[in-house]
């Protein structure tokens, strides 16, 4: 409309007043070939009205179909697809997961298995591995903000480590370990720490600010080996109190010694003796061992201390990826500060295992049999001289009892010169004669009745008897019975009882001159047979000029070759029993 109003304003006035011409005829035009189109396109304008109108029909429809969609079908859409990220939310997460241990996979079974494998090396004996793959768990544990699952594997590690704990103090009370596997099992406690501060997590108080950790271990691993000790004792010491036992329980029925002991068959000597020997030999066995293995693995190392060297990485038993794995410096050998040494509280341990068994034991022996066992024992006492546990003395005084109590047992045993009854000797009553048979029927040889012989002036060596009491047969008898206590003393005779023993001498001899002098007084005297009387005096004679003194340098100078002249007083009770009966014989029969 602008620019046919600018296009109006240019034009000239003619042109102007002819402008309203122009337009109509244009209108007309116009109007007739909108008449013509519309007669020729009229199809065209009806399809168009309809399709208008149809058109119309579906944007009304699809606006409210948009109305309909954007007020209830967009809200509802928008409320399912909310509630689908909520419920989808936990599975995506679980699925990142999965997918995040699917890529690490192999790290994560590698370090699963780390507590399979530490089981597997201790099982196996390989320690140094097992304290590798601890100590790299350990460290990955000590990382700030560690996963989950590296405390789960850390928890199984030390599990496996107190196993390992378990088995290594399990060998110290093994039986039959020799110095290397204790040597290694200690080593390892060592590095594991195993009684240092802060070990014990029972509640029990800890004691390491008193003891140091190296003295719990010495302290531990003497515990073991002594159990193991004992253990091995132990059978045959039932085997030997069973016997002894047995013959306690049984001394109402045995016949006793007079100190009350009671009496052994030669089979029960015998199998004490050689369960004795055999308890000897394994407390030998046993108690050196000990004290070896503690010198060497305690005490030679804090003399020469051994410089430590690096310990190489471990291989990785199954993968070859994993890192090389090194012991921290807890875990290295360090050097230990000088402990005191234990051995003045084992030896007396030990030697409490044999002594007491032995002190109960030998004098129940025969000198024979006991020959063989102090010899057994002095072997032995010298050989751990070497080790530092010298006990020659307790042996000696052990070994000077038992064959002093041998010795008095064995003339116990000899049968006195007369013959009694049974019931007397087992009832330990007064013993009373058999039957009064006369001297001369059984104390002296028949051809020598008429003059018997006397006592000759030379002395004989103390070797050979006297040649006069085979005149005496009763006397030789009973001479050979001493001479046979001698001979086996011979074997074994300790210097320091020599005068203990001349004393069991004498009041065996006292006894035996008390008892035939009480026998012999019934035939001696003016009113007596006068053959019997001198018979009777030529045995007394025998008996307390020539017997009793020979048996007493048969002892002192043939056992222990010592002039009898230079024995000093002897004293006691046997000697003073033997004095009496001397003097009473002097004084009763004699004279």
């Amino acid at each position: 409309m602008d620019e046919y109003e600018a296009h109006l304003t240019r034009l000239s006035l003619p042109a102007l007043l002819a402008e309203p011409g122009a337009l109509q005829t244009q209108a007309h035009h116009l109007t007739s070939s909108l008449t013509s189109l519309t007669h020729s396109s009229y199809p065209t304008f009806l399809s168009l009205h309809q399709t208008t109108t149809a058109l119309s029909t579906s944007l009304s429809s699809l606006s409210s179909s948009l109305s309909n969609l954007i007020s209830t079908s967009l809200p509802a859409l928008q409320d399912a697809t909310a509630a689908w990220n909520t419920r989808t939310t936990d599975v995506l997460r679980e699925r990142s997961k999965a997918r995040l241990v699917l890529d690490h996979h192999d790290k994560i079974k590698d370090l699963l298995d780390i507590p399979i494998f530490i089981e597997s090396c201790v099982r196996n004996g390989h320690f140094q591995e097992a304290l590798a793959l601890s100590n790299h768990v350990s460290a990955m544990a000590a990382r700030p903000s560690a996963p989950s699952i590296i405390a789960s594997v850390h928890a199984e590690v030390e599990a496996a480590i107190a196993q390992m704990l378990v088995v290594l103090l399990g060998t110290l009370n093994e039986p039959g370990r020799k110095l290397p596997a204790l040597w290694k099992a200690v080593n390892f406690l060592r590095k594991m720490e195993a009684f240092a501060p802060g070990k014990d997590k029972s509640g029990i108080p800890d004691l390491t600010d008193e003891v140091s950790a190296e003295e719990l271990l010495a302290l531990a691993f003497l515990s073991g080996r002594l159990s193991c000790l004992t253990s091995a004792l132990n059978p045959i010491a039932r085997d030997i109190h069973r016997l002894t036992d047995s013959i306690s329980t049984s001394s109402s029925t045995n016949e006793l010694y007079p100190w009350g002991m009671p009496k052994l068959s030669d089979r029960d000597k015998e199998d004490i003796t050689r369960s004795l020997k055999k308890y000897i030999d394994v407390w030998r066995e046993g108690a050196y061992d000990i004290l070896t293995q503690y010198s060497s693995i305690f005490l030679e190392q804090q003399q020469h201390p051994r410089p430590t060297s690096p310990t190489p990485a471990p291989r990785s038993p199954t993968h070859q990826r994993r890192p090389s794995v090194q012991l921290s410096p807890q875990l290295q050998p360090s050097t230990r500060a000088p402990v005191p040494s234990l051995l003045p509280l084992l030896s007396p341990q030990l030697l409490s295992y044999l002594l007491p068994l032995l002190n109960s034991t030998l004098p129940l022996l025969p000198l024979p049999l006991l020959s063989s066992i102090l010899t057994q024992l002095t072997y032995c006492a010298t050989a751990f001289t070497r080790v530092g546990l010298d006990f020659r003395g307790l042996v000696g005084t052990l070994g000077n009892s038992a064959v002093a109590g041998s010795v008095r047992r064995s003339l116990q045993d000899i049968d006195f010169l007369l013959p009694f009854h049974n019931s007397d000797r087992k009832s330990g009553k007064a013993p009373l004669p058999l039957e009064r048979r006369r001297p001369s029927e059984w104390l002296i040889a028949p051809s020598v009745v008429d003059a018997p012989p006397a006592p000759a002036q030379t002395q004989t060596p103390p070797h050979i008897p006297p040649q006069m009491l085979a005149s005496y047969p009763p006397l030789a008898k009973y001479t050979n019975g001493l001479l046979g206590v001698l001979n086996a003393l011979r074997l074994l005779a300790p210097i320091g009882i020599m005068y203990e023993l001349v004393g069991v001498l004498d009041g065996t001899l006292g006894r035996a001159g008390e008892e035939l002098l009480e026998y012999l007084k019934g035939f001696v005297g003016k009113d007596k047979d006068e053959n019997e009387d001198k018979v009777s005096r030529a045995v007394g004679e025998a008996y307390f000029k020539v017997l009793v003194p020979f048996m007493k340098r048969a002892l002192v100078e043939g056992v222990y070759g010592v002039d009898i002249s230079k024995l000093e007083e002897v004293g006691g009770e046997g000697h003073e029993k033997l004095r009496e009966v001397l003097e009473r014989w002097e004084k009763d029969v004699r004279a």
